[in-house]
């Protein structure tokens, strides 16, 4: 893994309220949720690329013939976030989606909902086997495995979208800060003339 991305990673982890990003107690629990998340990759899988597929906004992102090698990528995240260890390379790896969703043209609001399918499919599926309390943990571990998977995503995209765009352009990050405030308060008075 690239040192850039790792360092992209903590600084990112950095900003989550402790409380609010997975954690190891939240790996050990999810860990002993495997008997009955491992059964769910076949139908995980499928459900989510025939969603992706059927959605016009998503569907032109993909070709139909790499859903095979799409359902791969998604399957060996299943296996090695079922397999842990949640680690600094784990998150990386989870900041990298980013980069590869800039070059992919997937957009956050497709990322996220995707993100909203899984915790509900999971939800539906291990509702039938654990208790309510074990299913309230259960939920609240997995909410913050995707919160904090969703962050690393969504902030590194946004990160490596600005530092390519600084490196086309020749313009310093800090310009870039500045014109982006500018054009903010612009669009701000215009809204509260508005309202």
């Amino acid at each position: 893994m690239h040192a850039n991305i790792v360092a992209v990673t903590q600084f990112i982890l950095e900003q989550m309220p402790e409380s609010c990003r997975f954690n190891q107690k939240d790996g050990e629990i999810l860990l002993s949720l495997r008997p009955y998340l491992y059964p769910l990759e076949a139908k995980l899988v499928n459900g989510f690329y025939d969603l992706l597929y059927s959605h016009p906004p998503t569907a032109s992102i993909f070709d139909p013939t790499e859903r095979e090698n799409r359902e791969w990528t998604l399957r060996n995240w299943w296996r090695r976030t079922l397999d842990g260890p949640f680690d600094l390379q784990y998150w990386a790896w989870q900041a990298a989606v980013g980069i590869i969703h800039i070059r992919r043209k997937v957009k956050n609001p497709m990322m996220i909902g995707m993100w909203g399918w899984i915790l509900n499919f999971i939800g539906k599926e291990i509702s039938n086997y654990l208790s309510y309390k074990e299913f309230l943990s259960a939920t609240e571990v997995l909410h913050r495995l995707a919160a904090t998977a969703q962050a690393l995503t969504a902030e590194s995209y946004l990160h490596h979208y600005l530092i390519a765009l600084s490196q086309a352009t020749g313009t310093e990050l800090q310009l870039l800060d500045r014109l982006v405030l500018i054009e903010l308060t612009q669009i701000q008075e215009f809204l509260s003339q508005r309202h």
